[in-house]
């Protein structure tokens, strides 16, 4: 190390030069980068030092165990360090799933870590927005500042008046977006990566059968991944998503070993992914279109009778009567007065057609071997005057239209494909019995967020594939095996929030119960902390978006384009301090011209991140510095059973844990008040300290200590749950505490495949605003229907072709572009279209292209694939670090040029139940077009993104924390 190995920040500031800070920020943000840090030097330092790395024996390196979080799936992974410096990384062999691997975004955190665009110290812009301009200042300045700014508003404008936002990659906030505002008073935070992008899929579980989601991507898929003779999957359905680019090393390496070992696959999407490439069948669908191609598989699934019909009639709730008025399943008590319930009534008796005695007749919740009627799955017929159908009819008439010929037609696909496809997936032509559905965040980016989850944990539900070895929707980890009947709390986290998103009601308690939990009684869910009820409850019902979009409330979140409506029209209140948790901004929000043309309407702008982004150039007033994954303790997902640490195995500059700046900052707002917060009390968001950060990561681990989990780092991790604790099968079977089959946490404890809580929420806000209610919008659907993209082809003769968009294996999100080796391998925007569709066009391999939309356009290049339908093309979620580079003749902040979000749609229509918007499945027009200035391309451009010297002898300066 060399002698900045004891530097302060005191001495730091003092010796850095800070003439010309109108530089780029790699250059200006002193001791962020080497005086060559932008030259060839640095490319050949680099070099040297990777070479000389190479060649060591790993004996005299420093090995510490820890995970990668170059993704949501953070893969286990083990460090190697020489003097304090990471110099190589690899995988667990010790993984369960991942197995030793570890992909491209992982083996280049080296070139994040030490990138000369991280952000060291806390930063102040000192010219424009947008000129780039900065100062290091102290964290004290940093942490003042931040609290001036939002208590001058909060005293001026009322709480109402702050505001925050996550998402986006690169850190791990979540809880602390929420939290904060809330804490300040304020109802309103948002997060791209919420309604669009796995909040629908999430929470739909909750809504449909209090269970685990089918996402392959956040860990909500487990049962597919088992190893072994243990592993029981035969079929596995990849709907909408990318698990071999966008989670590699785990889900990419699991599908990869489930092939080899004969499981058979079906992919839907639109690009011929790696996944579709090995797929037994592939169905590249019309992007935008999958809820009719689901509706197909309903209708061709009823019409020759594949589905479990005594799992069907027993555990979901399609054999209800549903009243025509209200939409509602029919309880016993509704059309049959004199109706007494045998069983205790927490658990209401519905009705249903009997086959028994051809007759509409009550029909109790019990084991299957009990019940005392047959229920038919689908009828229509009068009962007193009045036409019912039951919830199985209204499902069959919905798919009626769709045959194999009109929803090939629609889909752009091939009958006989779909045919094979749903064939394959019911077993219909061998005695199998084990298949799954797993999808992906495609669905979360349309119109039909809501539908899609629904539809296809539908299809799992009809043929009975859950909790069943094998099967994609089988519960697992500690306490699988019930002994109560499940409840679902209203956000889904099991109350541990309830007090925070307001008491809201809790699913499976009858309305006896449910009353008495809102007054803070004793009850079969325990007891609910009322203290700060009033307040908790005027936040949900103030929450902006939140009327029209109600399934937002199981995440706290706000109706992200309504928030910006908001900001620029000041109705009905105008959010003017933005307190920006992570992720570039213009590069994950949808239509991004639209947002950067409110940022003047913002007073104060405070962000966090370890690097500079377009938005933080554009748009912020101060950045805190955060840690890379490479120095943030903490405890990963599990995979499996397990779960791993991320360890802090370095750690440079002033760079801190994601929840310190919130903290520090609301503690400071807090004094200047006079000692106490306008919103809700502590307890949600505290003044956190990094020792505390490591401490609850070592308890977590059941490490007694922080230093006891370093000097023992095996004995520790993994922590292994046994399998016999956290594998379960035939859980809703099992008898629980009042003498009945534990069932799913719904109020009707079957699978609400009509999901009626959806019809409640739109009405009143139930379970979320209980017991005050919302205002009532439009109904939710109950169940799947097809919804036309809002942007169609069809007809459309000057945006001809749909747009849709994935990932590569080199990036997450909004990161890593500014890592030189993931660059060289995807150095710029593609846009992936069919050699027809070229031709016509005059376009050529790697031509540059003008791609256009209804909102604006960007530049990517052109690769030619019979990947794509010839009316589909195709891109990754780019954007261009480089282009505030000094070494630019023009610079810009890099969000306009190669970024799709210019061209996204965040206006409506939305989903009806999350508010989603189109980022996908939009029409564009193609044209052929030059190279645009500042973007780099060739491998040697990327030199000033190489690791410098200066940059890996850089340490921590004093701890001010």
């Amino acid at each position: 190390m060399t002698e900045t190995k004891n530097m302060t920040r005191r001495s730091f500031v003092k010796a850095s030069v800070f003439a010309g800070l109108s530089a780029a920020a790699g250059v200006s943000i002193a001791g962020c980068m080497s005086s060559s840090g932008g030259g060839s030097s640095a490319s050949t330092s680099a070099s040297t030092s990777t070479a000389s790395t190479d060649i060591e024996s790993r004996a005299s390196l420093t090995k510490m165990k820890t995970s990668c979080h170059g993704c949501i799936q953070m893969c286990p992974a083990i460090a190697y360090l020489k003097d304090g410096v990471v110099v190589k990384l690899e995988g667990d062999p010790d993984a369960p799933v991942s197995r030793g691997s570890l992909c491209a975004k992982g083996l280049n955190q080296l070139h994040t870590m030490y990138s000369p665009r991280r952000v060291l110290h806390p930063l102040r812009r000192a010219g424009e927005r947008g000129e780039n301009k900065w100062e290091v200042i102290s964290w004290e300045e940093a942490v003042d500042d931040a609290a001036t700014h939002i208590v001058d508003s909060v005293t001026k404008y009322g709480p109402y008046s702050f505001f925050a936002s996550v998402g986006g990659g690169g850190a791990y906030s979540f809880m602390e977006a929420m939290t904060l505002p809330m804490a300040m008073g304020s109802p309103t935070v948002f997060e791209p990566g919420c309604a669009q992008c796995y909040l629908p899929r999430w929470s739909m579980s909750k809504l449909f059968y209090g269970g685990n989601d089918q996402s392959i991507a956040d860990n909500a898929v487990q049962e597919i991944f088992r190893t072994g003779d243990d592993n029981k999957a035969e079929v596995v359905v990849v709907w909408g998503a990318q698990p071999s680019v966008s989670e590699t090393a785990e889900s990419g390496h699991g599908m990869a070993e489930l092939r080899a070992k004969g499981v058979k696959t079906i992919v839907v999407d639109p690009n011929f992914s790696p996944d579709a490439a090995k797929a037994d069948v592939w169905l590249p669908v019309r992007p935008g279109t999958d809820t009719g191609l689901i509706l197909s598989w309903y209708r061709y699934i009823i019409e020759n009778k594949l589905y479990n019909e005594k799992f069907t009639k027993y555990w979901t709730n399609l054999p209800f009567l549903i009243d025509p008025d209200t939409k509602l399943p029919v309880k016993a008590k509704e059309l049959f007065p004199n109706f007494v319930q045998t069983t205790q009534d927490h658990t209401p008796a519905y009705v249903c057609y009997d086959l028994k005695t051809n007759a509409v007749a009550p029909f109790e919740y019990s084991a299957p071997d009990k019940s005392t009627v047959d229920p038919e799955i689908f009828w229509t017929g009068e009962y007193n005057g009045k036409t019912y159908r039951t919830a199985g009819q209204v499902y069959k008439e919905q798919a009626e239209p769709w045959t194999l010929e009109h929803t090939a037609d629609n889909c752009w696909l091939k009958a006989e494909n779909i045919e094979k496809a749903i064939r394959l997936y019911t077993h219909a032509d061998d005695n199998g019995t084990v298949s799954g559905i797993c999808n992906g965040v495609a669905s979360d980016m349309t119109e039909s967020a809501s539908q899609v989850p629904l539809g296809l944990m539908g299809l799992d539900s009809i043929m009975g594939y859950i909790n069943t070895p094998g099967c994609t929707m089988t519960q697992y980890g500690k306490g699988n095996t019930p002994t109560k009947r499940p409840l679902t709390f209203n956000n889904g986290f099991s109350g541990m929030f309830s007090a925070m998103y307001g008491i809201g009601a809790v699913v499976g308690l009858s309305d006896e119960e449910n009353a008495k939990w809102a007054a803070g009684q004793e009850t079969y869910a325990g007891k609910a902390d009322v203290s700060q009820q009033t307040l908790a409850n005027q936040l949900l019902y103030d929450r902006l978006g939140m009327k029209d979009h109600k399934g937002l409330y199981a995440w706290c979140h706000s109706h992200i384009p309504t928030v910006r409506e908001a900001i620029a029209t000041g109705e009905p209140y105008k959010p003017r301090v933005w307190f920006d948790m992570s992720g570039n901004k213009l590069a994950m929000l949808g239509n991004a011209k639209s947002w950067y043309e409110v940022f003047p309407e913002v007073d104060y702008i405070i962000g966090q991140y370890p690097m500079l982004t377009s938005f933080h150039v554009e748009a912020a007033d101060l950045v805190f510095p955060l840690r890379e994954w490479l120095e943030e303790p903490m405890v990963n997902m599990t995979q499996l059973n397990t779960q791993w640490l991320q360890n802090e195995c370095t750690h440079i500059g002033e760079t801190v844990s994601h929840s310190i700046p919130a903290g520090q900052v609301l503690a400071a707002v807090a004094e200047k008040l006079g000692g106490s917060l306008p919103g809700l009390k502590p307890g949600y968001l505290g003044n956190v300290t990094e020792s505390e950060v490591k401490e609850s990561v070592a308890t977590t681990l059941n490490a007694p200590s922080w230093d006891e989990l370093q000097a023992n780092t095996d004995k520790y991790v993994p922590c292994v749950t046994p399998a016999s604790d956290y594998f379960g099968y035939h859980q809703h079977e099992t008898i629980v505490d009042d003498g009945l089959p534990a069932g799913f946490g719904t109020e009707s404890r079957k699978i609400e495949v009509y999901c009626q809580i959806l019809l409640r929420m739109a009405r009143t806000g139930y379970p979320f605003c209980y017991p005050k209610p919302q205002e009532a919008c439009a109904d939710y659907s109950p169940i799947c229907e097809y919804i036309e993209p809002a942007e169609s082809p069809v007809g459309d003769t000057e945006y001809p072709f749909v747009l849709t968009s994935g990932r590569v294996p080199y990036f997450h999100h909004g990161t890593m572009r500014h890592a030189a080796f993931s660059r060289e391998l995807f150095p710029t925007a593609e846009v992936r279209i069919n050699p027809a569709s070229a031709a016509k066009l005059g376009i050529a391999q790697w031509d540059w292209v003008k791609i256009t939309s209804r909102r604006g356009d960007i530049r990517a290049r052109a690769y030619l694939t019979e990947g794509v339908n010839p009316n589909t093309v195709w891109m990754e979620r780019f954007w261009n670090p480089e282009c505030f580079d000094a070494s630019q003749a023009h610079p810009t902040a890099g969000w306009r040029e190669c970024n799709v979000n210019v061209l996204t749609k965040n206006t409506a229509p939305f989903n009806e139940v999350y508010g989603s918007y189109t980022n996908r499945g939009f029409t564009v027009k193609i044209e052929k077009s030059e190279k645009p200035d500042n973007i780099w391309v060739d491998a040697q451009e990327f030199a000033p993104f190489l690791p410098t010297d200066d940059m890996k002898a850089e340490a921590r300066t004093e701890d001010v924390f």
